[in-house]
């Protein structure tokens, strides 16, 4: 009997393998990055921690003709009605962690660059945060040290899910990916 977690992590591939697909065949390459480089033993002793190493983007990718590093956190929606993308704050602080590009890329095939996101570069276009709490801690603490494992808020409203602190973004903030990367290449060869 599969799990929320379980299916969550399906679903979660799916999108990866998706987004994968449409980007190399815009001549970009792509490859794992994050936690899927680590050995099992080593993600399941990550877990007990703290560290932004457990919050890397899933994806790196780079052109090239430019070989210049970006990274990719693919981000589905199983909600589909609603107006928003929830990133989670700990990713928001390990794209910074990283000093790399950083794309949020969701199964629409719009994306958000993360240096976009946060209040404090661009006025950014997060219409709330999971808690004032979260929130404060998050913009206090580049290190996320300060944020909570679940939100105070989602653990009192008996929330589903996992809890962890979270942002969200208007889907309306997301761009195409063609302003970003390009149009699907219309030969097939392999760069």
């Amino acid at each position: 009997m599969s799990t929320a977690f379980d299916e969550r992590l399906a679903f979660g591939t799916a999108i990866e393998s998706a987004i994968t697909a449409d980007l190399s065949a815009r001549g970009l390459r792509i490859a794992k990055f994050g936690q899927a480089l680590l050995a099992e033993d080593v993600r399941d002793v990550l877990k007990a921690t703290n560290s932004l190493l457990r919050w890397l983007p899933d994806l790196v990718g780079w052109r090239p003709t430019k070989p210049r590093l970006f990274l990719i956190d693919a981000k589905g929606t199983m909600r589909r009605a609603t107006v928003n993308h929830s990133i989670e704050l700990r990713v928001l602080l390990a794209a910074r962690f990283t000093m790399l590009d950083t794309f949020y890329i969701c199964d629409d095939y719009k994306a958000l660059p993360a240096d976009m996101v946060w209040p404090a570069t661009t006025g950014g276009p997060i219409a709330r945060y999971c808690c004032d709490g979260c929130r404060d801690a998050a913009l206090a603490d580049p290190t996320g040290r300060l944020l909570p494992s679940k939100c105070p808020e989602h653990v009192r409203r008996g929330g589903r899910g996992s809890g962890t602190p979270y942002a969200l973004v208007p889907k309306s903030a997301c761009v195409h990916l063609e302003s970003l990367f390009g149009s699907v290449r219309a030969d097939k060869e392999t760069i």
